[in-house]
């Protein structure tokens, strides 16, 4: 296991690369991880192309002593090497160097400065994953909703790989990927597992795959919108953290009017979580689980592709678990939810998940393995424990129609009402002790 010390120095190290020159560091994900992924090739001797043997031989004197901004198109020349070498997609990596930065000479500087730091990493059998998943992480925590929007926190990768429970030979799916930190998060450490990875944004499909070859997972990853597309993949796990806030622009068409029409009965649907959580259940297998993170507002908001939406998932025995959740971000303090889908379930368990995740003052939302436990005891055995989670019939959720934890409390505290003449007559009491304790302080003396 790596020295947690060695990675600490590392991320600061990168930091100071980029911030030398006048630059957020956070924005460099991709360069940074890039560069360690071609280190990764080099040192495991991955690529078996006998075409590509001088390339490697100019790559590997560059990544461990870098002289000039010159040696920087030799990297940018091995991103089809890494592609071919690692089965990925060509043309994903191609323009992983071409920040809109990237003529500068300070970035070219910062650059060279990042590729030394890298070539100092010391790697036991862990690898590269700890030092790419502690980057990702920083990123996330320190660079706002720019990075913070690709990455998942901690506890919401703690929270999905929880429910998710992947186990050995599972196909797992996520249609929102980002930099892949949640996903890798669920699948890590299982054997035969393929992670199938979806985003429309370049640098988050960029970084994901960067970040799943350092990570030693075996992944197919595509830039596409993942609501637009038919079912590419059926998984037995899909796990999403979705993206808050987006709207349909357009009149809605294709597979993103076939499923409103399927799930909402409805041709409009403004709400583009909705599509989301549809997409991921039309590609769930029939014994498998779909695992999302979604606003609250999901819950009840009452809009009639919404309402329709959560009867019907309730009335087809598809909603199995709803955790409410305290804010557990980085980049903001919005509460949220989390949803669990399978087949034939007959109620709904609610969990509350204030009490199972902490938050000490100004640092990250986490779970403690005692939690961590308890939560997953839960939710596998659909278990309902005092104080924290508790089993509502389908046909009662459907009759709310609402999935807020807070409609199906029985808060029964009674106001006890008392006469004036009884309060007054306590007060009168109180007093009076008040007048007997000061006249004992009084008469105290300091010295006998």
């Amino acid at each position: 296991m790596a020295d947690s010390m060695n990675v600490e120095n590392f991320i600061w190290n990168i930091a100071d690369s980029w911030r030398y020159a006048g630059m957020d560091w956070e924005r460099y994900v991709g360069s940074t991880l890039y560069i360690m992924c071609l280190k990764k090739m080099v040192d495991e001797n991955a690529c078996k192309n006998p075409d590509y043997m001088s390339s490697i031989v100019e790559l590997t004197k560059v990544l461990y002593r870098p002289v000039a901004t010159e040696d920087i198109e030799v990297f940018r020349r091995m991103s089809g090497v890494l592609e071919e070498t690692y089965h990925v997609k060509s043309g994903i990596l191609s323009d992983i160097l071409s920040s809109f930065r990237s003529e500068e000479d300070a970035w070219k500087k910062a650059f060279l400065r990042t590729v030394s730091v890298i070539a100092d990493i010391v790697i036991d059998e862990d690898g590269y994953y700890p030092y790419a998943k502690k980057l990702i992480g920083m990123a996330s925590k320190n660079g706002g909703k720019n990075a913070g929007g690709y990455a998942s926190s901690n506890a919401v990768a703690e929270l999905l790989s929880i429910a998710a429970n992947v186990q050995d030979g599972d196909t797992v799916l996520d249609g929102t990927i980002g930099y892949g930190y949640s996903a890798v998060n669920c699948v890590r450490g299982k054997k035969n597992v393929t992670l199938y990875g979806i985003d429309i944004n370049t640098d988050s499909v960029q970084v994901a795959t960067l970040y799943m070859i350092l990570s030693g997972v075996r992944f197919n990853i595509m830039q596409e919108d993942f609501t637009e597309m038919g079912v590419v993949h059926s998984a037995n796990k899909v796990v999403m953290d979705i993206p808050f806030g987006m709207r349909t622009m357009n009149e809605l068409e294709g597979n993103q009017l076939y499923r409103v029409e399927k799930w909402m009965d409805t041709d409009s649907c403004k709400e583009m979580e909705c599509l989301f959580m549809a997409s991921a259940l039309d590609a769930m297998t029939d014994k498998g689980r779909v695992v999302l993170i979604v606003p609250q507002g999901i819950l009840f908001k009452q809009s009639k592709a919404l309402s329709t939406f959560r009867r019907n998932l309730v009335k087809e025995g598809l909603l199995k678990v709803v955790v409410s959740l305290p804010p557990v971000y980085n980049s903001t303090m919005i509460n949220t939810a989390m949803l669990i889908f399978e087949h034939n379930n007959e109620n709904v368990l609610f969990v509350d998940g204030s009490s199972l995740i902490q938050r000490e003052r100004r640092n990250d939302a986490y779970i403690t393995e005692e939690n961590k436990k308890k939560l997953g005891d839960i939710i596998e055995g659909k278990r309902e424990v005092d104080g924290i989670s508790f089993i509502v019939s389908n046909a009662e959720v459907i009759q709310t129609g609402d999935w807020s934890i807070s409609k199906y409390i029985d808060i029964n505290d009674e106001v006890e009402f008392r006469p004036i003449s009884e309060i007054n007559k306590e007060l009168k009491q109180l007093y009076k002790r008040l007048d007997e304790l000061n006249a004992e302080i009084y008469n105290e003396k300091l010295f006998s």
